[in-house]
């Protein structure tokens, strides 16, 4: 497995698509970075959000966000689960926590056998910026952090590629396994395996978010632990695959704190991949000219 730097964007088409952001979030945050902005707007109770989002202007930014509460999810739900343990964690340090996401993991790929490839990280420290989406304007600290998350997924790769340890995967790693009984010397593809087999039937088919791991020919195999354990490891130890990690920008994302999503593919990006999501590579890129 490659840890590549792979851009299937262009940074100069980056940067013209985040100036045209550029006067949008001036006016809705005032000209506060979006740490400042996030910290003192962005609620970590189930409340709902629309006044504040409207009031804000961030309505003429995201366009997908969903305000009011349905149930216990809205546009801020990632980031009260950034402040609960992950169903399905993979690696963690004092700042982020990587994380297998819940509802149907690696959709945007298709009909492919990378879906269980896909990761996401998130911040789970208040030490940390906290920004809303990388296609706004950034800080140079917050620039800084998206290097420092980018090459946190790196690692997390890194980890399962190697099947590392649980006991080296880090601290909220370590505390799930002992919450489900692990061993912490369990291989962290091992750990990855029996954190979605210990799903029930009533939590995968719960509807949103719930749980469902297709395979290259589109089956749920999500009830069968072997199949599972197949699809992580053949995934993970596939020397011919090259991380990938992207976000999806305003007019995409559905949720309000930034989370990069990475994937395991070859150079062939899939199509709804290109359409939907930017490499955080390329944009980091492009903050940097």
């Amino acid at each position: 497995m490659a840890l590549s730097k792979c851009s299937f964007n262009s940074p100069e088409i980056i940067k013209q698509e985040m100036d045209s952001y550029k006067d949008l979030w001036i006016s809705s945050s005032k000209g506060h970075t979006q740490t400042h902005f996030f910290k003192s707007n962005v609620p970590l109770e189930p409340v709902d959000f629309t006044e504040t989002f409207q009031a804000k202007s961030l309505d003429k930014i995201f366009a997908k966000a969903v305000t009011e509460m349905r149930g216990p999810y809205n546009c801020n739900m990632v980031y009260r689960q950034t402040q609960v343990m992950p169903d399905v964690v993979l690696y963690s340090d004092n700042k982020y926590v990587a994380l297998h996401p819940l509802g149907e993991p690696g959709r945007d790929l298709g009909d492919h056998d990378s879906r269980a490839s896909h990761i996401m990280v998130v911040a789970w420290s208040d030490i940390v910026p906290l920004t809303l989406n990388e296609m706004l304007p950034s800080s140079d600290i917050e620039i800084m952090d998206l290097a420092y998350r980018n090459a946190f997924l790196n690692k997390a790769y890194a980890a399962l590629a190697a099947n590392t340890s649980i006991s080296a995967c880090g601290e909220k790693v370590i505390q799930r396994a002992v919450a489900m009984g692990i061993p912490v010397t369990m291989g962290i593809r091992e750990f990855m395996g029996k954190q979605i087999s210990s799903f029930t039937k009533e939590f995968r088919e719960s509807g949103r978010p719930g749980y469902i791991l297709k395979d290259a020919t589109g089956n749920d195999v999500s009830a069968d632990p072997e199949a599972v354990q197949g699809l992580i490891d053949k995934v993970f130890t596939n020397p011919a695959l090259q991380v990938t990690k992207c976000v999806q920008g305003p007019k995409k994302c559905s949720q309000l704190i930034t989370h990069i999503h990475g994937f395991l593919l070859t150079d062939k990006i899939p199509e709804l991949i290109r359409q939907n999501y930017v490499c955080t590579e390329a944009i980091l890129k492009a903050k940097r000219l």
